[in-house]
């Protein structure tokens, strides 16, 4: 083993559990290198004694290493894919990252995290990271203490307090009336904790860490305690690549976008719309742009290997005024460019932008298999009444806590799980499909399918041939909607 490597052998430090102020993150696996059935790297095991039995192995120190991962992946490209790391492997790692080579990082490092944060803070990383898979408040009860921020003022902290015991006893009360746990879940506050699963490379890791002045809702909270996490799993778990990162920085400045935002936020878009819809009791859904045509997509269903990429030559884009509840679910299909507005919080308590359902329901059944009916109408306007009830008591704390010189950030923690967001969708139709087999169906939850069936109209206005071939060929769901097109 050659000197170098023995350095990254005592540097290599594979902690599993991290954590800040609001948010634990846990390496639950990484890429292992599996050698050649000739190479000698991983030991043979025995199993229960069978000297015969090979399928288990200690694996070699340089196969569960992450950087030599990189250098292997780097390699590759001038015909030198080689097991060994010889002296010039950790300068190489500098070099690659000093020119922003990128690839050899996401390619060769893979890691699955498991992450407890609050929600306000889980959005930025679905929007950023890889593949996800979250806790569901669908499926499950959602219990735990919610999140504080640190520091606040004591009579900051005691309506924290409050509005935390308010919250949670109500949606004890409607769990214990049947109301369906989706719907109990509305008068959750804005920092319930979740939690999930995801697969991210060290490419998405390190970008992270480098943007900086990004404009964001989160400049008056803890959110970036979370970056000396992501830079301690990468110190811990590919150390070449941290020492190249802090020797090279590589920082990405965003400053300049907020002068041009502050140019154009006002920017009219919705009243450039191509149509749209009302949805839910105070969403929309506005068709801003689109492009291609049927025929060019028809005549691209030769393509190998897969037929279906010739729908990608066609697109569509959305302005959105969606829950955030829903767009969390949205959020889900990743193919396609998500942009959320900037939030004005108190514009949403000014005007009272929340979602209130006209009709509650019951949730019946394990999970696969729920079944939903509507409450009867006494036990309906009893539950409306505690939720505009509750919606109202989180309006005045907010109020309260603003004119204490709360940030709108900090303050907004404390409303329903229920305010409207704005957000830009631009997605191809090969995408479109996925997204109207899934959420028109009607397995889906009722509010996102309504925004889904908004879409699929619009969608098939625009492209009626490419909406039939999808109808007859491509839906796996059970829309009524979609079928009558068969």
């Amino acid at each position: 083993m050659s000197k170098n490597l023995e350095n990254l052998a005592k540097n290599f430090k594979p902690r599993r559990n991290f954590s800040c102020s609001h948010t634990s993150i846990e390496v639950d696996g990484v890429f292992v290198r599996i050698p050649n059935e000739n190479e000698n790297s991983w030991i043979p095991l025995s199993l229960n004694g069978d000297q015969n039995e090979t399928s288990h192995f200690a694996i070699n120190i340089e196969d569960v290493l992450q950087d030599p991962a990189i250098i292997r992946s780097a390699r590759v490209s001038t015909d030198r894919d080689t097991v060994a790391v010889n002296e010039k492997a950790k300068g190489l790692i500098g070099y690659l990252w000093k020119d922003r080579h990128l690839t050899p990082s996401g390619s060769g490092v893979m890691l699955r995290l498991r992450q407890e944060t609050p929600i306000m803070y889980a959005q930025p990383f679905f929007r950023l990271f890889a593949e996800h898979n979250e806790f569901s408040g669908r499926y499950s009860e959602l219990d735990g203490a919610y999140y504080t921020p640190h520091g606040l003022k004591s009579e900051v902290r005691e309506e924290f307090t409050k509005a935390e015991a308010e919250a949670q006893s109500l949606y004890k009360r409607l769990i214990s009336m049947e109301v369906a746990k989706e719907m109990a879940r509305l008068v959750h506050l804005y920092r319930f904790k979740t939690k999930f699963y995801e697969a991210i490379s060290l490419r998405q890791l390190l970008e992270f860490i480098t943007w900086q002045n990004v404009t964001t809702r989160h400049n008056n909270t803890e959110f970036h305690e979370i970056k000396p996490i992501i830079k301690e799993i990468i110190k811990h778990w590919t150390p070449w690549a941290s020492e190249a990162l802090e020797e090279y920085p590589n920082k990405i400045d965003f400053a300049w976008t907020q002068e041009i935002v502050k140019k154009y936020k006002n920017y009219p878009m919705d009243s450039y719309a191509l149509g749209g819809k009302n949805v839910l009791n105070k969403g929309r859904v506005n068709l801003i742009n689109y492009y291609g045509n049927d025929n060019l997509m028809l005549s691209c269903l030769d393509d190998f290997p897969n037929p279906l990429k010739g729908f990608g030559h066609g697109q569509m884009t959305f302005s959105l005024k969606v829950p955030i509840h829903v767009f969390r679910q949205w959020v889900r299909h990743r193919y396609g460019h998500w942009t959320e507005k900037g939030i004005n919080f108190d514009e949403i308590v000014k005007d009272d932008q929340f979602f209130v359902p006209s009709r509650f329901r019951k949730q019946t059944g394990k999970v696969g298999h729920y079944q939903f009916s509507d409450v009867d109408d006494n036990e309906n306007e009893q539950v409306l009444e505690l939720l505009l009830k509750h919606k109202d008591s989180c309006l005045g704390r907010y109020c309260r806590l603003r004119n204490m010189e709360v940030p709108a950030e900090l303050a907004a923690m404390n409303l329903p799980y229920t305010f409207y967001i704005p957000v830009i969708w631009t997605v191809p139709v090969e995408s479109l499909f996925n997204f109207f087999s899934l959420r028109c169906d009607g397995h889906a939850q009722f509010e996102i399918r309504q925004y889904a069936n908004a879409v699929w109209e619009m969608f098939h206005t625009r492209f009626p041939l490419s909406a039939k071939v999808f109808a007859r060929h491509i839906h796996f769901g059970d829309s009524e909607l979609i079928k009558k097109l068969a």
